[in-house]
């Protein structure tokens, strides 16, 4: 009831009067008053007359929901009604009947008397390359309107503010979103026929009619599709569907914030029974082509578009950022994307299969609409500022920009669209509860704006024909009601005369950050197309008739002369620029129109060949730059080639005459191939591509390429050099990793043989221990008789024990029991700087292997100093090809997160240590013999020591 309060407050005089006058109550008063009796006649009779039949239509709602969603619980899929059904039929009969109730009434009829008093709407011209129009205040030359209003049924529709397309017509269907991803569908020739589709378990995003079909494409939130061909069967009062494709590409909306948006493409005359549809679903543009004959229902098919399938008809375009919108051309296989604020013209030639990339459109978009196959129209997130932009030229152009302004922060455009019969594009604003309708012919030229008395949250549109003429019907979803509003055409056209023969720029252009427009973009000058008083005097014309028409010259841009003057017809553009170029005097003698249409054919006749010229020196100016582009191109590849054959060939030569002493030597003849390298190139890309592109530009482009050219340059250099640095990085790193496997072959043969020189002391010993003490013992027992116990030291002095057993000496010789004994006090920190001050790599993995990380690195404080750490990293990052790498590369994982880079001891030794480790880690990553597992914690290790690289600068 609040609603409707606000509601009835909202209203103008004229519309509340005309509500009382429906209802047959006084119309006298005040607008307060007013509003007092006609809330309070609302609430009375709608209390009286409404509240069984909206309770009823609240229990037939639930109750299809409830269906729907036990539907969609049981099998996933919810079925469809049933075709017929005295249950069903009359139900919805009373649930959804327009004028079935009072209030319903009230409506209508307050609405058809204010439209019947609203005068005709009238709006003003857009002559500018920047204009201005105001959402809450009209200009003073316009006149806004209140479109004429027809119900078609009740229905209460939450606001919100989405560029979703939530309604589709043609001619025999109405078809509609409600709750729970069910779709009503209304007959066009028997109201009384009516349908519900099922199959869609969130609310729906797009609905679209396939031109000319009754194929009905639909896309909810979550990225569900389904096409349907529907069918009228009068004699059962049923609407029929039969489905042509049902994909299911699990889409979520909620992360990426921008609902699917969908679009057929023409039918192709080439193929006939076969049509095209396009998706943004996610970060991807999905194209399906597809039979719109079946001979029975599809099944469900999920799709993932992270892995799709090879099914033929599909392509899947992926991009870098979640796409907002896609549509497609009025003619061709052409299509317009917007992703991360840029547009991308995609386009499927001739023959092909799939769609490529063509242009770039380098504005901050969130919608896209093609106007024309020449034309497309770029808004942001709220369509409140729209670009025109011409995708005909080599590098697109910006031809028009309108914004639309609010104080107040009162606009909110939504359902832009685009009706080719007449060339108006419409679009409501929700905020105002306006509906804007600009005049498109090749750039905007007029703006209509008309009232409605709900917000118009998504709508269709279509040229119809009708008792008092041409007009534009807009079947609306609003938040109460789904009407039907006329919108005549002749409001939305620019009157004759209106429209200025030479485009003016009515407001001072503004520099943008997106860089909209630049003076580039619009060069032209004026050729005066008069002639002087006295002349005109000589040629019998009267001193106070003083033609002051003037056409544009168009230095760069033939097409914006053609379309100005429409030289493919001479008449019209001769008419077109004698109307509204005169002075108020008219012309007395027709002798002076010949003379002045004569100077005319000679202006366009002199316009028409510099025209030829400059369209000739255009194209071979971009000929030249073409080649001399190819030339250099091919001269960059080749220079970057043989600099990284030589290079590379030398450094293996340097690496073959010398070995481990000179590894030094060899790191800084890397280093410095790589400054003269980079040095190189750098001069070979200033001599080969600076001279091409100097005389290029001085020849023949000097005022309006130089800035692009710049600008594609600097990319190209900044590519090469990124690249080139990355091959360099690479083949240090696979120098150092064949450096230290050289390394490591030399000083195998060394731990070999002390290895071998270790057993051979192991057993020496054990002879020792095993045979001397006997001797000894035995000798011992021969003197001990006659001997003091104290015989053999000096009075005053101990005796000194000796080993008695091999445990004793190998405890003196094996360190690993004095690190198990540490290890048994739970002095780890003791243990690790035993073993690691040992430099025995053998001696920290056993070490290692008796200890488990988890031990060690989940206690807070960690255990180990910050010196053992970083000793610990750089040991067991010393040898990665070893059976325990994998064991070594944990620990090293672990150990790194737990070092402190912020650590004032250790800050000068962090950077050295860590420095070398990730060479070590590179060249175990690069190593051919390295296994998979080994390599992946090897990738990881380096993310892990870059962070701690990168904290340490």
């Amino acid at each position: 009831m609040a609603d409707v309060d606000d509601d009835v407050r909202a209203m103008k005089v004229v519309e509340l009067r005309a509500a009382l006058t429906a209802l047959g109550l006084d119309t006298k008063g005040l607008k307060a008053v007013l509003v007092e009796r006609l809330m309070e006649a609302r609430r009375r009779e709608g209390a009286e007359a409404a509240a069984d039949e909206n309770e009823e239509e609240d229990e037939v709602d639930d109750e299809e929901e409830d269906d729907a969603l036990d539907d969609v619980g049981k099998d996933g899929v919810a079925s469809e009604l049933p075709s017929s059904g005295v249950s069903e039929s009359e139900d919805e009969d009373e649930e959804e009947d327009t004028m079935s109730t009072a209030a319903a009434r009230a409506l209508a009829a307050s609405v058809d008397a204010a439209m019947g008093a609203s005068s005709a709407a009238k709006g003003r011209v857009l002559g500018g390359l920047e204009e201005f129009i105001d959402a809450e205040q009209p200009s003073r030359e316009e006149t806004p309107s209140a479109l004429e209003t027809t119900p078609i049924t009740v229905y209460e529709t939450q606001y919100v503010e989405a560029q979703m397309r939530m309604i589709a017509v043609n001619d025999s269907f109405i078809c509609y979103g409600i709750r729970n991803g069910l779709i009503r569908v209304f007959s066009r020739q028997s109201g009384n026929v009516r349908s519900l589709l099922r199959g869609h378990s969130d609310s729906i995003a797009a609905l679209k009619f396939l031109a000319d079909t009754d194929v009905l494409l639909s896309v909810d939130v979550r990225g569900r599709v389904t096409a349907r061909k529907l069918t009228l069967d009068l004699a059962n009062e049923a609407i029929d569907s039969q489905t042509l494709i049902d994909f299911d590409f699990n889409v979520d909306a909620s992360a990426t914030g921008t609902p699917p948006s969908a679009c057929w493409l023409p039918l192709d005359s080439r193929k006939p029974g076969r049509c095209e549809f396009a998706l943004s679903a996610g970060t991807c543009v999905v194209c399906y082509e597809c039979a719109f004959l079946a001979a029975k229902d599809t099944e469900l098919v999920t799709i993932s578009l992270d892995a799709p399938p090879a099914m033929r008809g599909l392509q899947v375009i992926e991009f870098d950022a979640p796409v907002s919108c896609v549509d497609s051309a009025p003619e061709g296989r052409k299509l317009v994307a917007a992703s991360e604020g840029r547009a991308y013209v995609l386009v499927k030639a001739d023959g092909e299969d799939e769609f490529e990339c063509t242009d770039t459109l380098p504005w901050t978009v969130e919608t896209a609409l093609f106007a024309s196959a020449e034309r497309v129209i770029l808004g942001n997130n709220n369509n409140t500022e729209l670009v025109v932009v011409d995708v005909t030229q080599p590098t697109p152009v910006a031809v028009q920009r309108v914004v639309f302004t609010s104080a107040n922060d009162k606009c909110f455009n939504v359902s832009l669209q685009h009706d080719t019969a007449s060339g108006i594009v419409m679009l409501s604003n929700t905020r105002m509860n306006t509906v804007f309708a600009l005049h498109f012919r090749n750039v905007f030229d007029y703006v209509t704006r008309f009232e409605t008395s709900q917000p118009v949250l998504s709508f269709d549109s279509g040229k119809e024909t009708d008792a008092e003429g041409d007009a534009i019907k807009l079947f609306c979803l609003q938040t109460q009601a789904i009407q039907t509003l006329r919108m005549p055409i002749d409001a939305c056209v620019p009157p004759a005369g209106m429209i200025p023969s030479t485009p003016k720029n009515t407001s001072k252009m503004s520099t943008s950050s997106s860089g909209l427009l630049t003076p580039d973009m619009f060069m032209g000058a004026e050729l005066a197309g008069d002639e002087d008083e006295d002349d005109v005097k000589e040629d019998g014309v009267s001193g106070h008739a003083k033609s002051k028409t003037q056409a544009p010259a168009y230095e760069n841009d033939e097409e914006e002369y053609e379309e100005e003057y429409d030289v493919d017809d001479d008449d019209e553009m001769v008419s077109a620029a004698a109307s509204g170029a005169t002075t108020p005097a008219a012309i007395p003698i027709a002798a002076a129109a010949v003379d002045v249409k004569q100077l005319r054919a000679a202006i366009r006749s002199e316009m028409q060949e510099l025209l030829e010229e400059i369209r000739s020196e255009r194209r071979q100016a971009a000929e030249e730059r073409k080649a001399d582009m190819e030339r250099a191109k091919k001269s960059n590849e080749t220079a970057a080639a043989n600099l990284k054959r030589d290079v590379t060939n030398a450094i293996a030569t340097l690496l073959q005459q010398y070995g481990e002493s000179n590894a030094k030597t060899i790191e800084a003849g890397v280093a410095r191939a790589q400054s003269v390298a980079a040095t190189s190139a750098q001069t070979a890309m200033k001599s080969i591509v600076g001279p091409a592109i100097d005389s290029a530009v001085r020849a023949q482009m000097e005022t309006s390429v130089v800035p692009r050219f710049e600008l594609a340059c600097g990319e190209m250099f900044k590519q090469v050099k990124s690249t080139f640095e990355r091959g360099m990085s690479d083949l240090n790193s696979e120098l150092l990793a064949a450096r230290e496997s050289a390394i490591l072959s030399q000083t195998q043969p060394l731990v070999s043989g002390l290895r071998a020189a270790t057993n051979e002391v192991r057993q020496a010993a054990t002879v020792l221990l095993t045979d001397v003490p006997n001797q000894v013992a035995v000798a011992m027992s021969k003197a001990s008789a006659g001997v003091p116990a104290t015989m053999g030291a000096p009075p005053g002095m101990p005796t000194k024990s000796a080993p008695r057993s091999l445990a004793q000496i190998e405890q003196q010789l094996d360190p690993t029991v004095e690190i198990g004994k540490l290890l048994q006090s739970n002095q780890v920190d003791k243990a690790f700087n035993f073993a690691l001050s040992l430099s025995n790599v053998e001696v920290v993995m056993w070490l290692v292997n008796q200890l488990s990380s988890d031990r060690i690195f989940a206690q807070t404080p960690c255990p180990l100093s910050q010196g053992v750490l970083l000793s610990l990293v750089q040991q067991l990052s010393t040898n990665l090809n070893t059976p325990d790498a994998p064991k070594k590369l944990d620990w090293i994982r672990d150990a790194c997160l737990a070092v402190d880079p912020a650590n004032p001891a250790m800050k000068a030794h962090m950077k050295p240590v860590l420095s070398a480790v990730h060479q070590a880690l590179m060249a175990a990553a690069n190593s051919p013999s390295a296994a998979p597992e080994v390599r992946a914690g090897t990738r990881l290790c380096i993310h892990v020591v870059n962070s701690m690289l990168t904290a340490c600068q």
